[in-house]
């Protein structure tokens, strides 16, 4: 059987059509290629149930813009690493972090390393550091001016709220007793009313506390040296079957926050420094 002779337009025609057909090809594979490496890392990712306390300014506080600090920038860095917040829920400390270590919130903040903690809890990179000084009643006989002066005496500390440092070494050699009240305030009516020897807290967080006390800050006097200096946490429980996942999604979302000077610029709306 002879071959159909083919004319120079159909020729032309075949060949531009099987160089679309080759393009194509190309085209398509470089497609699936590329999406390899451009997929949103997270796409398994799901809404964060998140929870908090109140009432320990500037980082956690329902009267603060944004809820705090910490607040602020615990859901931005979520956020940016491409989780959200399906809700923040404000509950008294003990119960959150109760609630949180059961897994019935995938995580809460801000707090402290403690090993007790550590043995229920991920652990994400440090965010803020907080220091600590000994609220003590002005003109009280036992001044405080170092640590040997803690010897023998009766701090309160509220509940929910870690022992650190030099606090917690002391009260392990049973050389410090604690007292646990519901708030900070609190904490500050048992000053003035001479049942402790003197209040752990931050200088925010004193002057938080003074006022709905009703105590005058002029009435208590801040130690001359730093009880504890306690850098603050996200932290999830390890019942949770993500928590790593979570712990890492918080820390990729903390050091973008840190290289875009997002930072830096929300240190300054509180006006605080480290």
């Amino acid at each position: 059987m002879g071959c159909k002779k083919m004319t120079g337009g159909a020729a032309v025609d075949l060949f531009f059509s099987n160089l679309f057909a080759w393009v194509r090809c190309i085209l398509l594979s470089m497609v699936l290629v590329l999406s390899v490496f451009i997929a949103p890392a997270k796409a398994d990712t799901f809404a964060l149930s998140l929870t908090t306390g109140d009432d320990y300014p500037p980082f956690a506080d329902l009267e603060l813009s944004q809820g705090g600090m910490a607040t602020s920038l615990v859901l931005n860095a979520f956020e940016i690493s491409g989780y959200f917040g399906k809700e923040l829920e404000w509950l008294p400390w003990k119960r959150g972090y109760t609630l949180a270590q059961l897994g019935q919130y995938h995580a809460t903040f801000p707090y402290g390393w403690t090993s007790e903690r550590a043995e229920l809890f991920y652990y994400s990179d440090p965010f803020f550091s907080t220091k600590n000084y000994a609220w003590s009643r002005l003109g009280q006989p036992n001044t405080l001016t170092n640590e040997e002066d803690l010897h023998g005496t009766v701090h309160c500390n509220p509940r929910g709220y870690g022992d650190f440092g030099q606090i917690k070494k002391l009260m392990d050699r049973d050389l410090l007793r604690r007292e646990t009240p519901n708030s900070m305030q609190d904490c500050f009516k048992m000053l003035q009313l001479k049942r402790v020897d003197f209040v752990t807290a931050t200088h925010s967080t004193a002057m938080n506390a003074l006022l709905k006390a009703g105590v005058l800050p002029v009435e208590v006097q801040q130690s001359g040296f730093v009880v504890t200096e306690v850098p603050l946490h996200v932290i999830v429980s390890k019942q949770l079957p993500r928590a790593q996942v979570i712990i890492d999604a918080f820390n990729e979302g903390l050091k973008i926050l840190r290289e875009n000077g997002r930072y830096d610029a929300l240190k300054d709306e509180f006006n605080w420094v480290e």
